[in-house]
């Protein structure tokens, strides 16, 4: 699954704090080394950082600069906009870090997933991403942003994409003839199929920047509020909440990856963002799932609306919830 050297004895491998799925679908890679006799050293910030140290604790951990990222806008060019700034910031810092971190720690080898400034001279790095194309519903802003992606995409060794080369899963986002290095690795998750029975008619779980995770999860609750079936909420944060819950639900905060797999195997059919580790987890697990996309992302929007329909997922928008109900309420038919 993971084409890495036997060489590589020291590995760093370093996720996006942007949401959790960065960091969780670097959940099993870090097991493979782990497997492998690697030392594994964890790069990142934030809840990710936190996240995966609760997940590894006996792992050496490096914080890196955050990227700061807000959804402040609701199209693809505010966002990029209004934290651009924050993003080349970030960038620049984590790239100038790594200099500092090689030196000090002289890896073997680096695996960046979606840090663009994680690329170094000195030893090998890889990028990990399903995004080798970047689109928007504005032709020339989407030009402009591949451009950038290129240059940067280009500064690594290797680029690892999270899906089979038919595309199945990821459509157009992953096909790109002007990248060199790319290495197709199919779609991975840290969550294992099994026998369960179900506990729950529905879950949601909940992960993203904020505000928008916070949003989705106040709107969930107002529409689901007359929800007669059981329901479990993850909410994917340990930060208080402003929200009160139907005192039905079962309401977690952000569970390890064991207690994900039981959620997610104990749901009929579950409520998520149209994330591409949240889509390969439901994709390989089997399960029913309603993707509703963070407005604005476009790479969310993408793929909500290239999967509809496939294999038991649901396209449902954020604007459009009022439809949640009789969705809900249709039997899974994956």
């Amino acid at each position: 699954m993971f084409p890495l050297p036997n060489k590589a004895q020291k590995i760093i491998i370093a996720p996006l704090n942007w949401g959790l799925g960065h960091a969780t679908r670097c959940i099993p890679l870090i097991r493979h080394c782990i497997s492998q006799g690697k030392n594994v050293i964890i790069a990142s910030d934030g809840e990710a950082l936190e996240l995966l140290s609760d997940e590894f604790p006996d792992l050496e951990k490096i914080k890196l600069p955050a990227y700061k990222v807000k959804y402040k806008g609701k199209s693809l060019f505010s966002i990029v906009f209004s934290n651009s700034f924050n993003i080349l910031n970030a960038i620049v810092k984590e790239h100038f870090a790594l200099k500092t971190i090689v030196k000090e720690h002289n890896p073997d080898y680096i695996i960046s997933d979606s840090r663009f400034g994680f690329w170094s001279n000195k030893t090998h790095t890889t990028f990990i991403t399903h995004q080798l194309s970047l689109h928007s519903k504005n032709e020339f802003f989407a030009f402009l942003l591949n451009i950038v992606n290129r240059f940067f995409l280009n500064r690594f060794q290797e680029i690892w994409v999270l899906d089979n080369n038919d595309h199945l899963l990821s459509g157009k986002l992953s096909q790109n003839v002007n990248l060199k290095n790319i290495r197709f690795i199919g779609p991975v998750s840290r969550l294992k199929k099994a026998k369960a029975s179900i506990k729950y008619s529905l879950g949601i779980i909940l992960s993203g920047p904020e505000p928008a995770r916070t949003k989705l999860e106040e709107k969930l609750v107002d529409h689901l509020i007359h929800y007669k079936q059981s329901v479990i909420l993850v909410r994917g944060t340990n930060k208080l909440s402003r929200v009160e819950y139907p005192k039905s639900w079962c309401v977690k905060n952000r569970l390890d990856a064991k207690e994900i797999n039981n959620v997610v195997l104990s749901s009929e059919k579950i409520i998520t963002r149209s994330g591409y580790t949240s889509i390969m987890d439901y994709f390989l697990l089997e399960k029913s799932a309603i993707l509703i996309p963070t407005p604005g992302q476009s790479e969310q929007e993408y793929l909500a609306e290239y999967l509809d329909g496939k294999f038991g997922f649901v396209n449902i928008n954020e604007s459009d919830l009022k439809l949640l109900m009789p969705f809900a309420l249709r039997p899974s038919n994956i």
